[in-house]
C-alpha cells in the first residue's frame, strides 16, 4: 500500500503541468499570440487527443517495456514540452507543443494507473483503481488556483517552465518503487479471449455514459446557475469533488467492494439522481446535494467497473485493458461535454440534465451486464 501510495502522488504531480497551466494558457494565446476564442478552444484541448489515442498504445507496450519505463519517459516528455511553452511563436506551435504534452501525460498516466493495481492485494485493487482519480482531482483543485498565483509572482513564462519542471519529480519516485513484471510464461493457457474482450468492453462503455455526469458538472453547473441569476454556482462542483476525494481517503481504512449487482445498481441510480436533482433545483441548497449525490455515486463507479476489468483479463493482458479503461473516461467526458451542450443549446440546462440523468442509467444496463461477465482470473485477483 506504501508504495500504491507513492506511485499514485506520481500520478498527481503528473498532472500537475496541466493544471498549473490550465489558467493562464488561455490569456497566453490572446495576448502574446494574438488568438481569439477559437484558437483558445484548440490549444487547451488539443493535448486530450494524443493523451487519449497514447493510452492504448502504452498499453500494449507495458509488458516490454515495464510501467517505471514508460513513467519515467512519460515525464520526460512532459517536461520538455511543457518548459517550452514559452518559445512557441504562433498557436500552431503551441498546439504542437500541447499534441506532445498529450503523448507524455497519456503514457506516463496509463503506467501509473496499472502500477498501483500490480501491487497491491486482491482485496485491495478496488482501492488502488481510486488512487489515480482521486490525486488528479486534488491536483486539479490545488493546482489551477497555484498556478494563477505563480504567473501573477513571476508571469507566464516562469510558470509554463516551473509546471514543467514539477513533472520530473516523478523520475525518483518511479525509480524507488518495485516494478511488477510478468513473464509471458506465467499466462494461462484457459484465458478465455471471448470473456476477456466482453470484460474489458462493457465496463469501459459503462464508463463512457457515466463519465457524462463529470462532464455535466464540470462543464454546464456554474452555466445553469448563471442562467437562474444564482451566483456561487462553482460550489456544485466543489461538493461534487470533494466528496469523492474525501469518500476515497476514507476508503484507505474502510474496505468495500462493490460485489453484488444490487450495490452497482446502488451507486449508478445515486448518481442519477444526484444530477437530476442539480438540473432541477431552482437554488443552490439543492444543487449542492445534487453534487454531494454525484460525487457519492462516482467515488465507487470508476474503481468497481475497473475491478470488472482486471478480473476478466490474463495478467499480461490487464495493462492493455486497464489503458483502455481508462481512455473512455475522457471519451466519455468528451463526448458528454458535446452533446450534452447541444442538448442544452436546443432545450435548456434542465432538460439537459435530465437527459444525462437517463444516459447514466442507460450505462447502469451495460454495468449490470458487465458484473456477469467473469474472466479466467475471477478466482485469482
Amino acid at each position: 500500500m506504501r508504495y500504491a501510495l507513492l506511485i499514485s502522488l506520481a500520478t498527481g504531480i503528473g498532472y500537475l503541468p496541466f493544471a498549473l497551466t490550465i489558467p493562464i494558457l488561455p490569456g497566453h494565446v490572446t495576448d502574446r499570440l494574438h488568438g481569439g476564442p477559437a484558437d483558445v478552444g484548440a490549444v487547451v484541448s488539443s493535448y486530450a487527443v494524443t493523451s487519449l489515442l497514447s493510452r492504448p498504445v502504452s498499453g500494449a507496450l507495458m509488458n516490454r517495456l515495464g510501467t517505471r519505463a514508460l513513467s519515467i519517459g512519460g515525464a520526460v516528455l512532459t517536461a520538455l514540452a511543457t518548459v517550452c511553452y514559452p518559445l512557441a511563436g504562433s498557436i500552431g506551435q503551441l498546439v504542437v507543443l500541447r499534441l506532445v504534452v498529450g503523448v507524455g501525460m497519456g503514457v506516463m498516466q496509463a503506467a501509473t494507473g496499472v502500477w498501483p493495481v500490480q501491487l497491491v492485494a486482491k482485496d485491495r485493487q478496488n482501492w488502488a483503481l481510486g488512487l489515480g482519480g482521486t490525486v488528479n482531482y486534488l491536483a486539479l483543485g490545488l493546482g489551477a488556483p497555484l498556478g494563477t498565483l505563480l504567473a501573477g509572482w513571476t508571469g507566464m513564462a516562469e510558470t509554463f517552465v516551473i509546471a514543467g519542471l514539477v513533472t520530473l519529480i516523478v523520475i525518483p519516485i518511479a525509480a524507488y518503487v518495485p516494478e511488477v513484471r510478468i513473464p509471458p510464461k506465467t499466462e494461462k493457457a484457459d484465458v478465455d479471449r471471448r470473456q476477456a474482450l466482453l470484460g474489458t468492453v462493457l465496463p469501459s462503455v459503462a464508463l463512457v455514459f457515466t463519465a457524462f455526469g463529470f462532464a455535466a458538472v464540470a462543464s454546464f453547473a456554474v452555466a445553469k446557475f448563471d442562467a437562474l441569476g444564482v451566483a456561487g454556482g462553482a460550489a456544485v462542483v466543489t461538493a461534487y469533488s470533494l466528496t469523492v476525494v474525501v469518500l476515497r481517503i476514507a476508503g484507505t481504512w474502510i474496505r468495500w467492494e462493490v460485489t453484488r449487482p444490487v450495490e452497482l445498481v446502488a451507486l449508478f441510480v445515486v448518481e442519477a439522481v444526484g444530477i437530476a436533482l442539480v438540473g432541477l433545483s431552482h437554488g443552490l441548497a439543492m444543487g449542492v446535494v445534487g453534487g454531494v449525490l454525484t460525487g457519492v455515486g462516482m467515488w465507487q463507479i470508476y474503481p468497481a467497473l475497473g475491478v470488472f476489468v482486471v478480473r476478466s483479463v490474463g495478467e499480461r493482458g490487464r495493462a492493455m485493458a486497464l489503458s483502455v479503461f481508462g481512455a473512455c473516461f475522457t471519451v466519455g467526458v468528451a463526448i458528454g461535454s458535446g452533446s450534452l451542450g447541444l442538448i442544452a443549446q436546443a432545450a435548456g440546462y434542465r432538460a439537459m440534465f435530465l437527459v444525462c440523468a437517463a444516459c447514466i442509467l442507460l450505462g447502469l444496463l451495460v454495468a449490470v451486464t458487465a458484473s456477469r461477465v467473469r474472466g479466467p482470473t475471477a478466482a485469482q485477483g
